[in-house]
């Protein structure tokens, strides 16, 4: 990204009648008149708890599954359909309440039920974010994690942030318009439904309809087709009456988004996704905190640390960190301009009654208290982390093998580090971040090829 400029278009833009005109110096001109923005908001929401767990609710889970499996779970009131989970999702139970919007994973797979530890996480729906509010849903979440667990910490809030639009045309060489540190390595058209991520990489699926950039354990950007996802999933009628509530440009009593309902087509709704993982969000507090206490000589009192670790927190944050996932996935029109688009994006994409926060410094930081690593030294780890999980792939190593080897070659503390994350007291978050990069890469690899001895030799971290 440091080869391209941040240079703006010249601008014109009547607010009564909605014509918005980009010209470049050259006199290269664009029309987004008809590009409306619809509706802003967080549409995922994923809350850790560090607690122990409650006395007795494991085992009901356990008989539970055994002489009642495919009936509901009753507890605290509450009803969920409960399944097992696999590894990879770092929990051995799902928990599912969709009436309330809410999955609850239980029972963390990287520390014994008797330790305290990250051993729920709850996820929350739109639906429910919407209508609950972030205020409200932080009661909801603690109210729901003390039904599974006793001193219970909020340790960690990740979130996905959307902003949904019509009239959206984007460039034919969009995917390499876009100035990002994703490596682009694989293009695949026409897949429907597909599951699979790979860390540093670009997908796009069914023919242009969907854009993933990004890594899934860090910042991520997602651009599809809203109107077609909500279709399938069943909830096109409830987008539609968040989109409606849009005032027209055109007509003011009348919505700016069209259903069909008077004959003509419907509008299609596009949605620019960024999803930012925890571990992101806990390098942002680092970083402020470091702005703030950096320059003070030791013994002087510094400022406390600014935690983002629950939705009310999040919620002075949202504008801050939506301009910086735009800067750090951005449209270019050339070398030059960035892209209109992402100008409007920048200049007029807001989340409504937001107030920001006063002073807070966005820069993703390190914690590292034992050392500070420069640039160099983190290109390091990634190469070694990339040529050990290559070779690893080719020896059909697991991750859980792999993952062991690592956090006892002596390097744990450079590991934590490259993940942003403190070694001492958080060795079992270390491990969660860890297996989940690991096995990313090793099934990233495997499907590449290396493991049969192909593939290129690349950084892989």
């Amino acid at each position: 990204m440091a080869t391209y400029e941040n240079k703006s278009m010249n601008r014109q833009y009547n607010p009564n009648t909605g014509e918005d005109i980009y010209t470049t110096e050259r006199g290269i001109k664009y029309d987004l008149t008809k590009m409306r923005f619809l509706h802003a908001g967080v549409d995922t929401l994923r809350q850790l708890y560090q607690c122990n767990i409650k006395p007795g609710v494991l085992d009901d889970l356990q008989l539970h599954m055994e002489q009642s499996p495919g009936k509901p779970f009753v507890i605290g009131g509450y009803e969920f359909r409960l399944t097992k989970s696999g590894k990879r999702s770092g929990y051995q139970y799902i928990l599912k309440n969709l009436d309330l919007g809410l999955i609850v994973l239980f029972k963390s797979f990287y520390c014994e039920a008797d330790e305290r530890g990250t051993h729920i996480k709850i996820e929350a729906s739109p639906i429910t974010i919407y209508e609950e509010g972030l205020a409200q849903l932080t009661k909801t979440f603690r109210k729901i994690g003390k039904l599974f667990g006793d001193t219970l910490e909020a340790c960690g809030i990740a979130v996905h942030l959307a902003m949904d639009m019509k009239g959206l045309e984007l460039p034919d060489d969009f995917e390499h318009k876009l100035a990002t540190r994703s490596k682009r390595v694989s293009k695949v058209n026409g897949i429907s439904d597909a599951s699979f991520s790979a860390a540093s990489a670009a997908f796009i699926y069914g023919r242009g309809d969907t854009y993933t950039f990004g890594n899934a354990n860090g910042l991520q950007m997602c651009l599809y087709n809203k109107t077609l996802e909500a279709s399938n999933e069943g909830k096109l009628n409830w987008w539609e009456s968040i989109w409606k509530m849009t005032p027209s440009l055109d007509n003011f009593p009348e919505c700016e988004y069209r259903d069909g309902s008077d004959g003509n087509e419907a509008d299609t709704v596009h949605r620019l996704e960024f999803r930012i993982h925890h571990s992101v969000i806990r390098q942002f507090e680092w970083g402020n905190y470091e702005h703030h206490n950096g320059n003070l000589e030791d013994g002087e009192k510094g400022r406390d640390m600014d935690c983002i670790r629950e939705p009310i927190d999040l919620k002075p944050h949202l504008n801050a960190l939506w301009q910086y996932c735009l800067q750090n996935f951005r449209l270019q029109h050339s070398s030059t301009y960035v892209h209109p688009i992402w100008q409007r994006l920048t200049e007029d994409a807001r989340f409504v009654n937001i107030d920001g926060h006063p002073d807070f410094f966005y820069k993703r930081g390190y914690q590292n208290p034992e050392k500070k690593l420069d640039g160099t030294a983190r290109r390091n780890v990634a190469m070694w982390l990339g040529n050990f999980l290559k070779l690893s792939a080719r020896k059909g190593m697991t991750a859980d093998h792999v993952c062991h080897h690592l956090l006892t070659s002596g390097l744990e503390s450079d590991i934590a580090w490259y993940f942003g994350m403190r070694l001492l007291g958080y060795e079992k978050e270390v491990w969660m971040a860890l297996y989940e990069f690991v096995d990313d890469r090793l099934t990233e690899h495997r499907l590449n090829g290396v493991a049969a001895g192909g593939g290129s030799d690349k950084e892989a971290a």
